[in-house]
């Protein structure tokens, strides 16, 4: 069962958790490198960095209004463009949050020099450790942390701007701009880091009372503070100290306080750089371990991920995030990789931006946001287009980290996640489901098809007499009057010509015969690129073959078939013996999106052949509204006025997928399904996963779609599903 989190924090400890995230080494180590790049102007810098993540900051709140769950990015990038975007988004702002927050801790080293000649790496760790169980505790008692640290830090900001702003020497700012544009834009993309953080609370959007409003109010309240702060913060700096003691120096906050504070000063503002530094930590190892959890409960990480403690947190996902945490303060040197988490981050918000743009013109009768973003498409349009000016700026080096970070995320999704899912994006919705005259029109078309032209049925070597009955009368409800039907063997040690290959051909002919099968032509034992060719060049359009029940023993010609599967040009059918009785109830699954023309066509050729009726089994997300199941149902009449025979439909919300499905098909003969092919096989496809809990055998349908596709759907389906 998906468990929940409990809903706790009310609005400062929002805004206490969207702040704590940002203050830390965007204001107490930063200022000093940006001032090298851009000299004044470094107070310019932090003002345009806010600019540029106010769009992103209403993107998120109107969709952490509309779904306030755990996950943050993820889960609205990955609902938005589907879960291959959605796994890039939440593989890559868990590590760069992870990333800052080290980087935060091992900052500490700096401050902490200035009392006493500490060990930095030992230190941090030391408090890692701490942190890590502060959120084992729980989210109330982290936001209790939280809340404290925010009002001591920002009180002895605000003494720090009152107190400077006196001493400020205006011949400090002469010139202003030394480096000129490119200057201010590449520290501007430096000091993005800073603000990166004040979105993090989405992800904690299940944890938060009256989300409708607190979570809009914290991150808008924490942005527009931090746009006045940063800027004033940095103005004192330059104004008192001067850009050329800033850039010399990793404590530009000391080296300022010094020259108005005193002595006693500069021991407030370091233990207050201390204490900040632990908040930004302690906000990012919240906020970052979400991201597992949230994944996890969606099928694009490991299930014990999703795991609840008694203490109503995520314990294993904090652990992991922890572990990862410590692993980053003792092996990598953090500070000279800053900008990454920067780049990805600018990466992240543009596709944060699109995300809501996609919601809105997906019409999606669930998205309903209590909040709604202002002067929408124009505040999502330039976030992206600032976000994507500041990327430029950031140098080659973080453009290459967050090249290799989407990668990552790409074979994680590819290797783990791609078979498991099975929803449908806002996007893919506008790309394949909201033209449903279109979809209906391809069914009919589909249905009026007599079958297949021409099947070919492999088998492999020691094939029982019993399943090659079987499946050769299964081949023959699929293919046409007047259709070709061609049987083989895939064998790499194979030849044709051999006394078995001869004994072979003699049985399968005694078999069809028996069956009533007139079999076109029996082709010699051969390798599947040499099948594969054959398909090719045959005009074969249906592959038919028998999934072994002991894997492990035909292990070489599972391989072979998935290959096949992978690589002819045709669609196939992967068929799951359990006993192949009188076909009566066929049952045609579905869920997340409407039912694969050929899935539905190949069902009814059977049905006809057999006399059977057909029943629609359709599981959604438990959350699923009135409407979306309206639209199921909707869609369910229109197959049934369709199709001529008996027919059954069975629409049900479920929190477990794989068991709902299998209870609903119960006393089914034969089940249809759909799968999505995959070249990575680390883990189970979901199809596999569900017809293993099926009693009745199962036709897996994987639909070569490459011939039927423009090539820009073919890309856009390729990044998205």
């Amino acid at each position: 069962m998906t468990e929940r989190l409990e809903a706790k924090l009310g609005l400062y400890g929002v805004f206490a958790v969207s702040v704590g995230a940002m203050i830390g080494s965007g204001i107490f180590v930063l200022p000093g490198l940006a001032a090298k790049i851009a000299g004044p102007a470094v107070v310019l810098a932090y003002f345009l960095a806010g600019l540029v993540i106010f769009p992103a900051g209403f993107s998120k709140s109107e969709m952490a209004t509309a779904m306030p769950e755990a996950g943050g990015t993820y889960l609205y990038i990955d609902r938005a463009m589907g879960p291959l975007m959605g796994t890039i988004a939440g593989v890559g702002v868990w590590f760069s949050i992870v990333f800052k927050a080290a980087f935060a801790l091992v900052g500490l080293g700096a401050y902490l020099s200035l009392f006493e000649n500490l060990p930095e790496r030992p230190v941090a760790l030391a408090l890692g450790v701490v942190l890590i169980l502060i959120n084992v505790a729980g989210a109330k008692t982290s936001s209790s942390f939280q809340s404290f640290l925010i009002a001591l830090v920002l009180g002895v900001l605000a003494v720090f701007v009152l107190r400077g702003a006196g001493s400020v020497n205006a011949a400090e700012f002469q010139p202003f701009m030394p480096h000129g544009i490119k200057g201010l834009l590449s520290a501007t993309g430096l000091v993005f880091v800073s603000f990166i953080g004040v979105t993090k609370v989405a992800s904690i959007a299940e944890e938060v009372r009256r989300p409708e409003f607190n979570l809009p109010a914290g991150i808008l309240l924490s942005i527009s503070l931090m746009v006045i702060v940063y800027p004033l913060i940095a103005w004192v700096m330059v104004g008192t100290a001067g850009t050329e003691a800033l850039s010399a120096t990793v404590t530009p906050m000391t080296t300022a306080a010094e020259q108005f504070m005193g002595p006693l000063g500069v021991d407030i503002v370091t233990v207050v750089a201390i204490v900040a530094l632990i908040s930004m930590a302690n906000a990012g190892v919240l906020a970052s371990s979400r991201y597992p959890f949230a994944m996890a409960r969606r099928a694009l990480a490991p299930p014990f991920l999703a795991k609840v403690s008694s203490r109503n947190t995520p314990l294993a996902s904090t652990l992991v995030t922890g572990a990862v945490l410590l692993a980053l303060i003792a092996f990598v040197p953090l500070l000279e990789l800053a900008k990454l988490a920067s780049a990805f981050q600018l990466i992240v918000f543009s596709l944060v931006n699109l995300a809501v743009i996609a919601f809105r013109e997906g019409n999606l009768d669930w998205y309903q946001p209590s909040f709604k973003s202002p002067l929408y498409p124009w505040t999502q349009l330039f976030g992206i287009a600032g976000s994507l000016i500041l990327l430029t700026q950031m140098g080659m080096i973080p453009m290459i980290g967050a090249i290799l970070i989407v990668a990552g995320g790409v074979l994680w999704y590819r290797a783990f996640g791609r078979s498991r899912a099975s929803r449908e994006s806002a996007s893919l919705d506008a790309l394949r489901i909201r033209d449903t005259e279109r979809l209906v029109t391809m069914t009919e078309q589909a249905l009026a098809r007599p079958g297949a032209d021409h099947v070919l049925v492999l088998s492999w070597r020691g094939m029982k007499r019993r399943r090659l009955r079987e499946i050769l009368q299964i081949a023959a409800d699929l293919t046409r009057a007047g259709g070709r039907i061609d049987i083989s063997r895939v064998d790499r040690g194979g030849s044709g010509g051999t006394r078995e290959e001869q004994a072979w051909a003699l049985e399968i002919e005694a078999i069809a015969k028996k069956v009533g099968v007139q079999l076109s032509e029996i082709i010699p034992c051969a390798i599947r690129e040499d099948h594969q060719k054959r398909i090719n060049e045959s005009d074969i359009d249906l592959l038919l073959a028998e999934m072994p029940s002991d894997i492990r023993e035909n292990k070489p010609f599972v391989r072979d078939l998935r290959w096949l599967r992978d690589n002819a040009e045709c669609d196939t059918i992967l068929f799951r013996n359990r006993g192949l009785e009188k076909i009566e109830t066929i049952v045609i699954m579905g869920s997340g999106g409407p039912y694969d023309v050929l899935k539905i066509s190949l069902a009814d050729r059977i049905a006809q052949r057999e006399h059977a009726s057909i029943r629609f089994v359709h599981v959604v997300n438990e959350d699923a509204t009135e409407a979306q199941l309206a639209s199921i149902k909707e869609y369910h009449d229109h197959l049934h006025t369709m199709i001529t025979l008996p027919t059954e439909s069975r629409i049900e919300p479920a929190e477990e997928l794989v068991d709902t499905l299998a209870r609903l098909s119960r006393g089914a003969n034969l089940v249809v399904i759909g799968a999505v092919a995959s070249r990575f096989r680390l883990f189970a496809d979901l199809a596999d996963r569900i017809t293993e809990m099926m009693d009745a055998p199962a036709l897996v349908v994987y639909a070569n779609l490459s011939a039927r596709k423009t090539r820009l759907s073919r890309i856009i389906e390729y990044f998205i599903y």
